[in-house]
């Protein structure tokens, strides 16, 4: 190799380390889960908007997560470590909690900081004063 050459990449591989970037492979894109909080077959569930006999959510840190409340009020409850809002209004209250209007959504997303794990969460409707299943109780699955 021609010393110029050599003297040329390894001073764009140090511009490139003094500027933060590096070689890795971008991280996919994150997901978008979309979920309702629906009653089938007479029983609240929180299943996937196309196929109601999804129940599980798997998803990565980072992904967001949307229900969809049809046919009821309800109220969320979350773990304190799992989600974010997406925007102001899908703030939840003491960080864990937040209640929905029939026909509106919540947005969230997966914390960064998610451990990888199974969480569970509730979803009370209060059209029946009964508890959604999904998985009983509805789960979402860190990756």
């Amino acid at each position: 190799m021609k010393p110029r050459l050599i003297i040329f990449i390894v001073a764009s591989f140090l511009s490139m380390m003094l500027l933060g970037l590096s070689f890795e492979p971008a991280s996919p894109p994150a997901k978008t889960v979309d979920l309702k909080v629906i009653k089938v077959d007479d029983v609240w569930k929180v299943v996937d908007a196309t196929d109601y006999s999804k129940t599980t959510v798997k998803v990565k840190k980072n992904d967001k997560i949307t229900w969809t409340v049809v046919g009821t009020d309800a109220s969320f409850q979350f773990p304190e470590e799992l989600l974010d809002p997406v925007e102001a209004s899908d703030s939840l209250q003491n960080g864990y909690t937040k209640f929905v209007r029939d026909g509106k959504k919540l947005k969230l997303k997966v914390k960064n900081s998610a451990k990888a794990g199974t969480y569970e969460y509730s979803v009370y409707c209060t059209a029946d004063s009964t508890f959604a299943i999904g998985g009983s109780p509805p789960k979402i699955i860190v990756e």
